[in-house]
């Protein structure tokens, strides 16, 4: 009698989320480049000395063997090898919760369909960059994220001119443009007026000084802090904008860390300050 080999799959995944199963067992949600969203039992990994603990992290990036049978919702981990553990080197406040709460974005959400290799890259060098970054950038890193992942969908916010009028931002005063995630970007004052900017926040001066900064990821991410000003502006408004746009999203619950967690620190006031709730939406 022949024995057919079980279907199975390698490659490397990064670990969204895990909660524990049975007496000693983990399930793993695990982005892949080849294979998308898959879910990982990973057998004994609760115990200290399995194999399989170290893999099976949250934001962990890891070479996996997994099985991978189409008629199986759960797959099983079969083993691998530890690639990048971004909290290894400075295990901050800001790193954890900056990095939970992308990886919460996306295991909520799952944007894109099929094969989602776009969107593995994505947060694969998010989580590369995030793991090696000076401190006090942690936030640009974060918004950068977000507008990438909206651009990944198709919806990055346009502000180049009004998308109601088509007048060029060069042309308009500063202090009167709004960000409409109905509109899908900028509003001008005039257009505004007429109801488009319904929902829509101010985009300060400074607020768009740095927009550029954070639409290059991910070719080229942020490498300066943002102002507290413009942390809180764009804080809101990104939330806005994927709040509208992206079906399941949500305010990450990690993003409580900074304020809980932290209360009388820069990081904590910004965060306090850009979470909708203490800004009255």
């Amino acid at each position: 009698m022949s024995v057919l080999p079980r279907p199975a799959a390698s490659g490397r995944g990064l670990v969204l989320r895990t909660w524990p199963t049975g007496e000693t067992s983990v399930v793993a949600s695990v982005l892949t480049a080849e294979h998308g969203l898959v879910r990982l039992m990973a057998k004994g990994a609760r115990q200290t000395r399995s194999r399989l603990r170290s893999l099976v992290q949250p934001g962990r990036l890891a070479d996996l063997e997994y099985s991978l049978d189409p008629d199986r919702e759960l797959q099983y981990l079969r083993g691998g090898s530890l690639a990048l553990d971004p909290l290894a080197t400075a295990t901050t406040l800001e790193r954890t919760a900056y990095l939970l709460a992308a990886l919460e974005i996306v295991d909520r959400c799952r944007p894109g369909h099929g094969h989602e290799t776009g969107l593995f890259t994505l947060c694969q060098e998010y989580v590369q960059v995030l793991s090696c970054a000076d401190a006090g950038i942690e936030a640009a890193l974060y918004y950068a994220f977000e507008v990438a992942l909206l651009d990944l969908q198709g919806v990055r916010p346009l502000l180049e001119d009004c998308t109601q009028c088509g007048r060029d931002r060069g042309d308009l005063s500063e202090g009167a443009l709004w960000l409409s995630p109905a509109a899908g970007g900028m509003v001008c004052a005039a257009c505004a007026e007429g109801g488009a900017a319904a929902g829509a926040r101010p985009l300060t001066a400074d607020a768009l000084a740095r927009w550029n900064d954070l639409a290059a990821a991910p070719q080229h991410w942020p490498a300066t802090i943002l102002s507290r000003a413009s942390a809180r502006d764009w804080g809101v408004m990104l939330h806005r904008f994927l709040e509208y746009h992206l079906p399941g999203y949500r305010l990450p619950t990690a993003l409580d860390l900074l304020r809980a967690g932290r209360g009388n620190s820069s990081a904590a006031r910004i965060a306090g300050e850009s979470h909708p709730e203490e800004d009255g939406s």
